[in-house]
């Protein structure tokens, strides 16, 4: 298997392409004033694939581009404002593809920066709900426009108009004295049409009509919606249409006022059963997810507002009658009735099979806790700890849990990293929270030909990273040492760059928050974003720079010896023996013999992937005793490493199936061999190489080639030629 390509998404510092991106810009807006020619028709396509692909390039720093936002969006969407009342004031849509060209190129905006962020530079004027509901209502009647060009145009009309719908007027002044009510209505019927859809409409229009039912005007509007939602979820199991009248749903609870969500909290609650009774929509992930939301902010409006959290660093600016006062309420208010089940929910979601599923419960979980008593918010965190016991009971160790553990690991790592977060891990639970991230941080099952467990490892470091936030530095001090050496290790020998990145970033928020760590600053240089961000440079030249600090060395080695060289990855074996040789050669004399003895404990191992990392591992630190010196102190480690050739089952060697085992040995010969072996009679090493020698295997010839050159340095190798 080949080892992780060296290939890096590069980062900026600026946006250095501002001048051609405008450039671009201009000339395509300028184009989309006009009719065009079929020239002119090839270059605004070149033109807009062109500014898509830029903005793509800095899609993970999008912030780059929030200095110059307001200029770069000014044009275009007075552009697109200018076109779309044009067309709705004739009786055409003669630029009807312009329009669609300009409204694809604002989606692209608002798939890079989000539509909260684009929609502020929107025209929101109260003559533009006129432009834009005329539009809207006429788009599906146009032949001019293409389908597979509306929804672009169809979810960038309703954004806009969801921002219109924000302004402070009453939206009967539009309608006719005998018709009152038509605008709102006209508004509520085409967001509803487009509930149904499965692409970016569908969320346009949730925000939309989240947005038109907390008006004080429309707010009459919402229980109706309500019952039409029950109504539709007893009568047919039509995803799409469910999916978006609960996004609907779930955004006005998030941000609607109390006055526009209290009054309807049963309509609510027989929603969310509604939604639990039908099973065939409750097979749907996103379905699951909203029903998640939509429990759980419930319950958080039924709760009292949000107190200041008691394990925060930020207590201090809360004098201690004030903290009285407030623990005394904690303990007066009364909790809701629903709080029980839904938490039960919440925590059944937990081990959902679906990671959006279990994320939206983690949040939930914490946004809650964030509202209860002390008291209640540790039982909340101890039901979420028992969580990693459902799967460790029966296994001897983390490698012997069932793949399905996965789920409920990663989602109980998550609901610690929220409730983390936000302060509410108290002191006297952070021992056992730590404890159970330091072996989520390990977390890695085999499952076939790879293994789950990297969702777990994220999870665990996001744990870490906020612990180092939230929490008392004198709180942590008695886990630093540990924490310090269990971070180090998975940010330089995780299998997964995003892991190591993760690792790096919880040990760096340690470091410059909590001054806890050994040589923490000078570990960090060499651990950082950069430095892990390739496999083979963590292992080879991270890891070993960090080890020669011998707070971190016995760590890095035990894990590369008890983890590493046996996993299931062969590329992953083959730099964990590197990186044995790497770290070793700091102090090869002691490290080394060390290091070979209990290599030398997996040579007899039925595990074929034991042996394989054994014997490159042994090869590894052969190579490094022949580099010091083939005579003098290395002679007897040498001798001491060939000799466990003679362990080697022939079965284990001499197989076809197992190729990357010979290819070790081979190199184990060639690494360890001596002139005093060439004569030993009966030696295991030449049925090895008899057999390498009419391998089919292109790493086992090579690896047989190597060990023939060795050879040839010490004997005559004719007769092996000559055959």
């Amino acid at each position: 298997m080949a080892e992780e390509p060296a290939v890096e998404d590069r980062f900026y510092a600026t946006f250095e392409k501002h001048d051609k991106f405008v450039a671009a810009q201009t000339r395509f807006l300028e184009l989309c004033r006009k009719p065009l020619t079929s020239e002119e028709d090839d270059e605004v396509e070149q033109l807009l694939t062109k500014l898509s692909l830029i903005l793509d390039e800095y899609q993970e720093q999008a912030y780059l581009l929030d200095p110059f936002l307001e200029r770069l969006l000014g044009p275009v969407v007075e552009q697109f404002k200018l076109s779309v009342t044009h067309v709705s004031s004739s009786a055409t849509h003669q630029s009807s593809t312009n329009i669609s060209r300009v409204a694809f190129y604002l989606y692209r905006y608002i798939k890079f920066r989000g539509h909260k962020t684009i929609t502020r530079f929107f025209p929101h004027e109260v003559d533009d709900l006129s432009i834009a509901l005329t539009f809207l209502l006429t788009l599906e009647d146009s032949t001019e426009i293409k389908e597979y060009h509306r929804w672009p145009l169809r979810y960038v009309m309703l954004l806009w108009l969801s921002l219109i719908c924000m302004l402070p007027f009453d939206l009967a002044q539009f309608d006719e004295p005998e018709d009152l009510g038509k605008t709102a209505s006209d508004i509520e019927s085409v967001a509803k049409q487009y509930l149904s859809k499965a692409g970016v409409e569908r969320g346009g229009a949730a925000v939309l009509l989240s947005r038109l039912y907390t008006r004080p005007d429309t707010s009459t509007k919402f229980p109706d919606f309500l019952r039409w939602t029950v109504d539709g979820l007893q009568s047919s199991h039509q995803f799409f249409s469910t999916i978006g009248a609960l996004e609907v749903v779930c955004e006005l609870l998030k941000s609607g006022s109390i006055s526009h969500v209290s009054p309807h909290m049963g309509l609510l609650s027989d929603l969310a059963i509604a939604v639990n009774e039908n099973k065939a929509l409750m097979n749907n992930t996103l379905v699951r997810k909203y029903r998640i939301k939509l429990i759980s902010r419930i319950v958080l409006r039924l709760l009292p507002p949000r107190r200041t959290s008691k394990g925060r660093k930020g207590k201090a600016l809360v004098s201690t009658s004030e903290q009285l006062v407030e623990d005394e309420d904690d303990e007066d208010g009364e909790l809701p009735d629903e709080l029980e089940d839904t938490l039960g929910d919440l925590f059944t979601a937990l081990q959902d099979k679906d990671t959006v599923v279990r994320y939206s419960a983690a949040k939930a979980i914490a946004r809650i806790s964030e509202r209860l008593p002390a008291e209640f918010t540790e039982q909340v965190l101890q039901q979420v700890l028992q969580l990693f016991a459902i799967h460790s009971v029966g296994a001897a160790t983390l490698y012997d849990m069932p793949s399905i553990a996965e789920s409920t690991w990663h989602g109980a790592s998550l609901a610690c990293a929220e409730m983390a977060r936000r302060g509410l891990v108290a002191d006297s639970r952070l021992g056992e929270v730590v404890d159970w991230m330091r072996q989520a941080l390990f977390f890695d099952i085999r499952k076939g030909a790879h293994s789950v467990g990297s969702s777990v490892r994220d999870a665990a470091s996001y744990v870490l990273w906020s612990l180092a936030r939230a929490q008392d530095a004198a709180a942590l001090a008695r886990f630093a040492d540990d924490l310090a050496r269990t971070l180090v290790t998975v940010a330089v020998f995780d299998r997964e760059v995003h892991i190591r990145r993760a690792a790096s970033a919880a040990f760096q928020e340690f470091v410059g928050r909590t001054s806890l760590f050994p040589h923490g600053i000078d570990v960090l240089r060499k651990t950082d974003f950069y430095a892990v961000g390739t496999r083979r440079n963590a292992f080879l030249a991270a890891a070993p720079e960090v080890a020669e600090h011998d707070v971190y060395r016995d760590a890095l080695l035990r894990h590369l010896l008890t983890v590493t060289v046996r996993h299931w990855d062969a590329a992953m074996r083959r730099l964990g023996a590197q990186a044995v040789r790497a770290i070793c050669e700091l102090d090869l004399w002691v490290l080394g013999p060390r290091c070979a003895a209990q290599a030398a404990l997996l040579v007899d191992s039925a595990d074929t992937g034991d042996l394989h990392g054994a014997l490159w591992t042994l090869a590894e630190l052969a190579a490094a005793f022949k580099a010091a010196g083939p005579e003098g102190p290395a002679r007897p480690h040498l001798r001491q490493i060939f000799g466990h050739l003679a362990a080697l089952s022939p079965a284990a060697v001499q197989s076809v199936r197992h190729e990357i085992v010979t290819a070790a040995a081979c190199h184990l010969i060639a690494n360890s061999i001596a002139r005093e072996d060439v004569d030993a009679p009966g030696a295991q090493w030449r049925a090895i190489i008899d057999f390498s020698l009419k391998s089919a295997s292109a790493p086992v010839q090579d690896a047989v080639a190597d060990a023939l050159a060795a050879l040839s340095t010490l004997a005559d190798c004719s007769a092996y030629v000559d055959r």
